[in-house]
């Protein structure tokens, strides 16, 4: 009889536990952040990466081959357009110039001599004429006359082509004379010298040792210069607004506008892996007051949206289902409505968002409350569980007076 009774408390025991944790343990009760769904003013924005660049910048190079003779600036120098910065042996120059200059001579020497010719076998073919009219020579004399005067004609006229020619020559070897004094073709600052006397200059612009001579910039205008992905090239236009984040301050954001917008992908280096093609866009700086410097990287944050009131939450309000929509096969996103204390479980339809807040297209109204976290207690919600508010007030979504 023992035995019997003891197997039945056993078997009631294991029955009445779980009943007893279940009825014991109540409602889940969790104390959470909450927010109102009010209209809010949402800024989508696109993210780029690029670098700074002064707005004026220009890289001298050679023009003619020479060996550097004098360096008269140096790195963080004022200079002013058409200011001489460097100077080339002119040797080689002075003499061509030399040379030019006789031939020159000679070919105005030609031009005499042709036309001391030409007046020699004009006087010729007068006598020739006389003495045909006499009859005294034949019409072939006369003929030889005439032809004699036509070449000497002609050699005239060649002979003034070959000064066109000298002098021409004249000129290419004064101009290459004058490229051996390198002259800044803007008014700005020294930023490199990467050559030095007695290094010989070299006509060429694929960057071997020599073609670079120096590099002016104007530093009291620099712009942000980003790539942007084609994905969002489209939503980018003119004007619009955007945060500079300088990877030197990266907590003092400059404001700045879009002034272009390249037409073309950036060109890829040859040889380098096919990627996701991008777009060159610049930004003007509005009072850089900060030690800024061209070729810092730089992260842009661009403002494209309109900034219309939309009904918005918190973003962090927002969760994400694993399992797919059946309809579109897409995941599906909800929020926690809070209903007279309970946890309501909604699926809703997303619009824009920015950094803080997500627009809400479908699903939620204005006015509504939700739960906005933490994080943890969010995921450890569950539908119908009783919610209080972390602190005596609820937080407004958008911010303003409801």
């Amino acid at each position: 009889m023992r035995r019997k009774l003891l197997v039945a408390a056993i078997i009631a025991a294991v029955f009445a536990v779980p009943v007893a944790i279940k009825f014991g343990r109540g409602d889940p009760k969790h104390e959470l952040e909450l927010a109102k769904v009010q209209n809010r003013e949402i800024h989508p924005t696109i993210l780029a990466t690029g670098n700074l660049v002064y707005r004026q910048e220009v890289q001298l190079s050679a023009e003619v081959i020479g060996k550097v003779s004098a360096v008269l600036t140096k790195e963080g120098d004022k200079v002013e357009q058409g200011q001489v910065l460097m100077r080339l042996d002119p040797t080689v120059y002075n003499a061509e110039v030399a040379q030019q200059e006789a031939n020159r001579r000679n070919a105005a020497i030609a031009i005499e001599r042709a036309q001391i010719k030409l007046a020699n076998q004009q006087r010729i073919l007068e006598r020739t004429e006389r003495l045909y009219k006499a009859k005294f020579v034949d019409i072939s004399k006369y003929d030889d006359a005439v032809n004699q005067v036509d070449v000497a004609k002609v050699e005239v006229r060649a002979s003034r082509e070959t000064l066109e020619q000298a002098n021409a020559m004249l000129s290419q070897a004064k101009e290459r004379l004058a490229k051996t004094e390198v002259r800044s073709p803007i008014s700005g600052t020294v930023t490199a010298v990467p050559i030095k006397v007695g290094e010989t200059a070299v006509a060429s612009a694929t960057g071997i040792a020599g073609s670079s001579l120096m590099t002016i910039a104007d530093v009291g205008s620099i712009m942000a210069e980003v790539n942007v992905d084609e994905s969002d090239i489209a939503r980018v236009s003119l004007g619009q607004s955007a945060k500079v984040f300088p990877a030197a301050y990266p907590d003092q954001p400059l404001t700045g506008k879009v002034e272009s917008v390249a037409m073309a992908p950036k060109a890829s280096m040859p040889g380098a892996a096919a990627q996701g093609r991008s777009y060159v866009v610049k930004l003007r700086m509005d009072d850089p007051r900060l030690a800024l410097r061209s070729g810092m990287t730089c992260r842009v944050e661009i403002t494209t949206g309109g900034g219309s009131s939309k009904a918005a939450v918190p973003i962090q309000a927002v969760l994400n289902e694993e399992a797919a929509d059946k309809k579109g096969g897409k995941p599906v996103n909800y929020v926690y409505a809070i209903v007279d204390g309970k946890a309501r479980k909604k699926t809703v339809e997303l619009g824009l968002s920015d950094d803080s807040w997500q627009e809400i297209t479908k699903g939620l109204a204005n006015g509504e409350t939700v739960a906005v976290g933490p994080a943890r207690g969010l995921h450890e919600l569950h539908e119908g569980d009783t919610v209080t508010a972390q602190k005596a007030d609820l937080k407004v979504a958008a911010g303003t007076k409801p």
